[in-house]
């Protein structure tokens, strides 16, 4: 009963961050490039999140209107909140390390902070034992390894490198 409340409070909370980073996107500086302009995919996501998340509000507004039990249903606050953050727990999780990662970017730098990154999701989503600590290691190392190699030689992009990997 309660996840279609929750889902209603999520839908309303994902459109309102659609909102504002649909206005923000404007403010993405054109180069001056040929071609698309800078802000066309970061549009084309956040409109695709918004039909998205305006089809789960409408599920959730339709389902909460036609059933009695729940729109008569006085539900505290406090229960809601805590249950949303019980059944959301590891997208919280997930979103609070990328905020870190982000936030420690300038200082680690794309290969360092990634691989930190990955290796902390797997291990704290995941299994935390000797074997697995190992594979999650080895997986962020390569896979982070790839993706770094693949955009700094094969599309020449230059990723962010930190003050420790610094070699100006």
């Amino acid at each position: 009963m309660t996840h279609r409340i929750s889902d209603l409070v999520v839908s309303i909370l994902l459109l309102l961050f659609s909102a504002v980073m649909i206005n923000d996107s404007s403010n993405i500086r054109d180069l001056g490039f040929d071609g698309m302009k800078a802000d066309f995919w970061p549009n084309i996501i956040l409109w695709l999140l918004v039909i998205m998340s305006s089809i789960l509000f409408g599920k959730s507004f339709i389902f909460i209107k036609n059933n009695p039990a729940i729109s008569n249903l006085k539900i505290d606050n406090k229960i809601l909140i805590i249950s949303t953050l019980i059944k959301f727990k590891n997208a919280f999780i997930c979103f609070a390390m990328f905020m870190f990662f982000l936030l420690t970017l300038d200082y680690l730098g794309m290969l360092i902070g990634g691989v930190l990154f990955v290796f902390g999701l797997l291990t704290f989503l995941g299994n935390f034992n000797f074997k697995s600590i190992v594979k999650h290691f080895l997986i962020s190392i390569i896979s982070i390894g790839c993706m770094w190699g693949i955009f700094t030689y094969g599309l020449k992009v230059m990723l962010p490198e930190g003050e420790i990997l610094n070699v100006w």
